[in-house]
């Protein structure tokens, strides 16, 4: 049997270093390499690599001083493994276990002394990111160039003023009648504070007296009312003493901007009619701007609230300068209000009204499954590739406050797509779902190819003809097969009732939550056996390996010969085992039926109650089709039928008669897949590789 070309390079001080090129690998101890999924059921499984290096001089402890990997090289440092020059995996150093034999000894050289090392992919480490990622709007606010104070107030259950600011020096020293971790949140928002009979003081920071450029202030409330006749939720201190308040009167449903001097003096007011305009019940952004144009300056009242299209407001104006912020004070806030995300800043370089900012608070509604990836995978610094159309992909809800990993899962869900650990280098990769549709097949197989036959399980792993798309925050939606082999009746009309729930995130939940149910449902009502895993034993095939080493996760392999049909896997993972003269490999597969997507005029459209209407012996050529529905085949020929196991070519095909039930005559080439029988009456009539819709 050939050796074995393998490399294992790890990088450190500044290059990759090959250690089996050193004889530092382990040859007794076979280095496994396992990527993407090991099942159907384990989703975001870490790329793995290990191996056993040779360590009597004690090179691979990396705690050792004299070793040329100390302070190089231990947690975390890249490892790439090679076969045959070519890269079969990348991952990250997770652990490095020195070990020896009881007689281990340098000098005189006796026993064994070794390092099992095992790498994880890019996913490993994000599995351990167990603090929820910060929600969409106080990531957005915290990003801001020119904050002069900011507070979330998503603090945790508990928490009294000051409440937390990432803005240095920024403090908030009252905040009265507060209850925080509020039931209530708005949709791009973690929960905020409950406030009621009591007021709250924000004290910002940065900049002088002057500020010829202006200031914004905002913050976003839940008003189950307006406290009565008159309340005063806004006013805001400058540097230079003035005061700015915004009052609503609720008996009038009038607005009134009010500017006053250092002195208490009224510097200008403006007044304006809220009708028909509803403030209650609904989270709304309010947004207080001070702009400066030569000796004017203009004050700016505005708000937008869930649901509204667009900003409204109105302004007031008074001659003089502005000044930065100094203190903001909310008061006398009505009983079960729920306030967030108070925030101020200076400048013109941040806008609050901007609408990508009220796209954050609303947590990105709409926005598509490869969007939200990239975005979050952006934010988290992590590298990433996107295989297939992005703009295709699904459109989603708003996003939750949950881990980085449970955000992945939750966009595979939604997408039906596949995330796993890049093979060149350490990186994320998803796979949407329309990059699944309609694959070319990476590697054609026949049975002496392989070992050994690959075991067909007909079980119910996988069944499920009661499906639940559950919304995230939201509803559900449940479909339900009760009619066909796979549905819901008892046997043998049925499987029996087989029940899953899908946890998914969608943009509209009465268009979507439909959708995403039925392709469930079909997903798990696919009426084929399955073959979990294919092994190809590669030194006893090594006219394979070109083709073995271009098969991705993701990919689709074939088995020809083996059954009456083509066997199309869907590759999910893998487990590749290398010794110092063997090389096998055993794809993790489920089948790809599900995803031959019909193309119009490509493919042929399957029909749900043909059947034979009489039988035909073996070699008969002319054969009559019977449906009892209000559907008929194709007149057109050249496309394959499977009819009780036997593969037939259709060379010419009838109109059909009748008034229902309906016959169409066809004349067939027979056992075309080598299977020659008897077709039974009421035998049903599929096409071979019938088109489905695809979402």
């Amino acid at each position: 049997m050939p050796k074995q070309a393998v490399g294992v390079e790890l990088f450190y001080g500044g290059s990759w270093v090959d250690v089996a090129s050193l004889n530092d690998v382990y040859a007794d101890t076979p280095i496994v390499i396992k990527r993407g999924q090991s099942d159907e059921g384990s989703p975001l499984r870490p790329c793995s690599i290990s191996c056993s290096l040779a360590n009597d001089d004690d090179r691979y402890r990396t705690s050792n001083p004299l070793s040329p990997l100390y302070g190089l090289a231990g947690r975390n440092t890249p490892v790439r493994l090679k076969v045959g020059g070519v890269i079969r995996g990348a991952a990250e150093a997770a652990s490095w276990a020195a070990q020896e034999t009881p007689d281990f000894r340098v000098s005189p050289p006796r026993g064994k002394a070794w390092v099992d090392m095992d790498a994880g992919g890019l996913l490993a480490r994000i599995g351990q990111w167990t603090e929820p990622l910060r929600s969409p709007y106080y990531t957005y606010n915290a990003a801001m160039t020119g904050l002069a104070g900011y507070w979330p107030l998503e603090d945790p259950r508990g928490t009294v003023a000051p409440a937390f600011s990432p803005v240095a020096g920024a403090r908030n020293p009252f905040l009265r009648g507060a209850a925080f971790d509020s039931q209530l949140r708005p949709p791009g928002s973690g929960p905020l504070v409950d406030v009621s009979n009591g007021y709250s003081q924000f004290n910002f920071v940065g900049g002088s007296a002057s500020a010829v450029n202006g200031w914004q202030y905002g913050f976003t409330v839940y008003l189950p009312g307006l406290g009565g006749t008159f309340w005063t939720p806004v006013n805001v201190r400058l540097l230079n003493g003035y005061t700015i308040s915004v009052s609503f009167d609720d008996s009038l449903h009038n607005l009134t901007i009010l500017v006053s001097d250092a002195s208490g003096a009224t510097v200008t007011t403006s007044t304006v009619n809220w009708d028909p305009y509803v403030f209650i019940y609904r989270w709304i952004n309010f947004y207080l701007t001070s702009t400066q144009s030569g000796g004017t300056v203009t004050i700016g009242f505005s708000w937008r609230g869930v649901g509204d299209d667009n900003l409204t407001g109105f302004s007031g104006s008074y001659a003089g300068s502005t000044s930065n912020l100094d203190i903001g004070f909310m008061s006398n806030m009505p009983e079960g209000s729920t306030l967030g995300h108070v925030i101020g800043t200076v400048g013109v370089v941040d806008d609050l009204e901007f609408a990508g900012r009220f796209e954050a608070f609303l947590g990105y509604p709409g926005e598509t499954v490869a969007d939200r990836f990239a975005r979050l995978c952006t934010l988290k610094n992590v590298p990433y590739t996107i295989l297939g159309t992005a703009a295709e992909s699904y459109p989603m809800g708003p996003q939750q406050v949950a881990t980085f990993a449970d955000q992945l899962k939750e966009m595979m869900l939604t997408e039906d797509g596949l995330i796993f650990d890049d093979g060149d280098a350490i990186a994320l990769v998803f796979m949407l779902r329309n990059a699944r549709y309609n694959q070319s097949v990476a590697l054609a197989l026949v049975p002496s190819d392989l070992p050994a036959r690959p075991t067909e399980n007909s079980d119910d792993l996988g069944v499920h003809n009661i499906i639940t798309a559950s919304q995230a925050a939201g509803t559900d939606y449940t479909v339900q097969d009760s009619t066909g082999p796979l549905g819901s009746q008892s046997p043998p009309n049925g499987f029996g009732e087989a029940r899953d729930k899908v946890d998914v995130n969608v943009f509209s939940e009465a268009t979507d939550l439909p959708q995403q149910a039925n392709w469930w449902l079909r997903r798990g009502t696919v009426e084929l056996p399955r073959f979990p895993q294919v092994t190809v034993d590669l030194n006893a095939k090594p006219s394979l390996i070109a083709a073995v080493n271009a098969v991705e996760v993701g990919s689709v392999i074939t088995i020809t010969g083996m059954r009456e049909y083509v066997i199309r896997l869907f590759v999910i993972g893998w487990t590749e085992t290398i010794g110092t003269h063997t090389r096998t490999i055993t794809f993790t597969c489920v089948p790809d039926q599900q995803f031959q997507a019909g193309i119009w005029d490509a493919r042929r459209w399957d029909l749900k109650t043909s059947t034979m209407n009489a039988a035909a012996g073996p070699g008969v050529t002319a054969i009559v089709l019977k449906q009892t529905d209000d559907e008929a085949w194709s007149s057109t020929s050249s496309y394959n039928l499977l009819i009780s196991g036997e593969l037939v070519t259709v060379t010419a095909m009838g109109a059909r008669v009748g008034s229902g039930p309906w016959t169409q005559a066809a004349t067939v080439t027979r056992a075309v897949n080598g299977i020659a029988k008897t077709l039974p009456a009421g035998a049903a009539v599929h096409v071979s590789a019938p088109g489905r819709w695809a979402l």
